[in-house]
């Protein structure tokens, strides 16, 4: 039953996610941790973490989740949910996107959510920080690796591997 609810979960939520997937994680965050107790705040960390080294870094964060819930089928019923809702929007929109693109409802709509990503976003930096950065050397770390990714052209690769680094030594 559990699995059921996560897939109806993860459905409506990718399916009215707009802004990208990192936009979806406050979301998750509520229900599968405040709302359901699924996982922990600390597991649900750790399932971004580790979509962020691999290929696919949602669909194996969603995968990560659904294991926890119910194991390999909770996983693989995770990333039908996750897939299904882009599927069926892409599908009914591509075949009228072309005639109403000039629409100003059309128009207007996307005008209102360009704000409404940014705002989830943030919210997705808040929890992120709030919950990751615990001590003055983490946020010296996330502050100089937010610099280099800003301000110079180094590879976020790099980065991502040098905090790493840098975090099995000092921490």
């Amino acid at each position: 039953m559990e699995i059921l609810k996560l897939a109806a979960i993860l459905f409506v939520i990718n399916g009215l996610t707009i802004g990208g997937g990192y936009a979806m994680v406050p979301l998750l965050q509520k229900e599968l941790v405040e709302n359901h107790h699924w996982l922990t705040n600390k597991e649900f960390i750790d399932a971004i973490a580790i979509g962020q080294v691999t290929p696919g870094p949602l669909t194996v964060m969603n995968a990560f989740m659904g294991f926890k819930v119910g194991g390999l089928l909770g996983a693989i019923v995770a990333m039908l949910a996750s897939y299904l809702p882009s599927i069926i929007i892409v599908t009914l929109v591509t075949r009228h996107y072309l005639q109403y693109k000039e629409s100003w409802i059309v128009k207007g709509s996307f005008a209102g959510i360009k704000p409404a990503v940014v705002g989830l976003l943030a919210a997705v930096l808040i929890f992120l920080g709030r919950s990751s950065l615990t001590s003055v050397p983490l946020g010296a770390v996330a502050a100089v690796s937010f610099g280099l990714i800003a301000f110079t052209k180094i590879d976020p690769t790099f980065i991502i591997i040098g905090s790493g680094v840098l975090g099995a030594f000092l921490f």
